[in-house]
Formats: C-alpha cells, structure tokens, sequence
C-alpha cells in the first residue's frame, strides 16, 4: 500500500510515519461447554385433570415416581385442573393421580429433555355413586 510522501516538519525535514498498527483481533469466542451423554437438569410434566364430562378436578393429589419407587413431586390440582410436576429429563415414571370422589389412576410416562403435556382424565368412584353412597 503506497502513502505517498513522508510528512516533513516546518523546517522540510522528513519526519518518521508513524506505524501503522494491525487491528486487534476479534476477542475469542466463548468455548462450548463439552456435550456429556445423558440429559442433565430439570424439566416439568404438566396439564389438566379432568373428569369424563370435562369438568376440572380440583384438589386431586399427584405424584411422579422414578421406577425404583422414589417419590419425586408431588403436587394437588388447582381449581382449573391444573398440574404441574418436576421431573428429571430422560427417564420413564408412574404419574399417579388420587382423589376422594374419583377412582385412583396411573400410567407409566416417558419424559424427555423438553416439558411434557399430559392431561389425564378420573372415572368417577363406585364407593361414591348415588347408587353407594360413601
């Protein structure tokens, strides 16, 4: 790259140019944390707890085993039916829901590393028919 002459001072000497200097580099960017196998934090299983009309089930307890029967939460259902339970990502429970007038309920869920939807629905319980009363 040519700059043309050298500056000079009143007197016409020649004064040095001064260096030119090379931009600084770009900061490094921030390294990536090393993928480790597995999923490691916490996510949430969460939904509604309904009845076979549709109606919400309110104060339902609900409880998220690990298979070797550890309890991990346990929550009661909102006014609206909902629920909202932690779980450990990558694994397989037992959701179980109870409730005094509805039948005791559980499934086997799979929970990966994003939040997981699950509403479930309660059949009424026999004990607390009209038929029987409780």
């Amino acid at each position: 790259m040519f700059l043309g002459p050298a500056p000079q001072d009143r007197l016409g000497r020649r004064r040095p140019r001064p260096a030119v200097e090379a931009p600084e580099p770009a900061p490094p960017a921030p390294a990536e944390p090393p993928k480790e196998e597995g999923v490691f934090g916490a996510t949430v299983v969460h939904g509604f707890v309904r009845t076979e009309e549709g109606e919400p089930v309110a104060d339902a307890v609900l409880t998220l085993l690990s298979p070797g029967g550890e309890q991990l939460d346990r929550v009661a259902t909102l006014a609206d039916g909902s629920y909202i339970l932690s779980a450990r990502p990558g694994g397989s429970y037992l959701l179980a829901a109870v409730s005094r007038e509805y039948e005791p309920w559980t499934r086997h869920i799979a929970v990966g590393g994003e939040p997981l939807i699950h509403d479930l629905t309660l059949s009424p319980s026999e004990a607390a028919s009209p038929s029987r009363p409780a």
